[in-house]
């Protein structure tokens, strides 16, 4: 069970750096092979630590970190979301959505 585990986390990782890649073309994190699989791995871990785990939320995460550097998560309107025990993964990601979509963005 551990080997397909395995497996499954790396075709996951695998799938975030090459979205990334397409997503984020040109920039500088994207165009270091080993520096993404790192802030995959790294972000992977930090999402699940605020109970980001469905592999779509993991994805918008990560799609966070790389937008908005690898640190958004200490920015006070992330930290405020994140640490916010009444949601779930799911509904940090969709609050994390509105507020970039609404504040953020002009």
């Amino acid at each position: 069970m551990a080997v397909f585990q395995v497996a499954q986390q790396k075709n996951f990782e695998d799938a975030m750096d090459a979205h990334l890649r397409v997503r984020f073309a040109g920039r500088d994190l994207v165009a270091d092979e080993e520096r993404l699989r790192t802030h995959v791995r790294e972000g992977i871990k930090l999402a699940e630590q605020h109970g980001v785990v469905a592999p779509y939320d993991l994805r918008r995460f990560l799609e966070f970190s790389t937008e908005y550097g690898p640190d958004f998560h200490t920015t006070p309107w992330a930290a405020k979301i994140l640490k916010d025990s009444t949601l779930s993964g799911c509904g940090k990601m969709e609050h994390l959505d509105d507020y970039t979509l609404f504040s953020l963005r002009p």
